[in-house]
């Protein structure tokens, strides 16, 4: 089974090779963001929590999130992944809404994390449409993933 970092044009005949490499170049570009975000997300959450005694508990769905970003190109392939990250982010956002009136504090570290998040959606959906001008769907990489 394949990496997505060793997919090359052969895998995909007829693609342009100069598009491919800029296609592939913007998701790789866009894990390492979301690596990124987690790591300064729960490094802030770690020193919110060191400093007031209080976790953040929408952690676990700032996490999914980024699972869901993380595996698109891997082995969750699904038509409705944009639809599935969309539905975690207003959770998120309705999370923050309530936690915010239940305890009368703001959470920056949760509002970075949504603004980054959403971001990296539409950086996302960009990389959607580059990936449709290749005429690369989504079983087409799966199929050169299992090879």
């Amino acid at each position: 089974m394949k990496k997505f970092k060793n997919l090359s044009t052969s895998d995909f005949p007829g693609v342009d090779a100069q598009k491919f490499g800029e296609w592939k170049a913007a998701i790789m570009r866009m894990r390492g963001i979301v690596y990124m975000v987690l790591i300064i997300y729960l490094v802030l959450n770690t020193k919110s929590y060191g400093s007031t005694g209080h976790i953040i508990y929408d952690t676990p769905i700032v996490i999914l999130i980024g699972i869901l970003f993380l595996s698109q190109q891997s082995r969750f392939v699904s038509e409705k992944h944009s639809t599935y990250i969309m539905i975690s982010l207003c959770f998120l956002i309705l999370f923050n809404i309530i936690l915010v009136y239940a305890t009368g504090r703001f959470i920056g570290e949760s509002l970075v994390a949504i603004v980054a998040l959403f971001w990296l959606y539409n950086q996302n959906q960009r990389n959607k449409r580059l990936e449709k001008e290749l005429g690369i769907d989504d079983t087409a990489i799966k199929r050169a993933l299992l090879k």
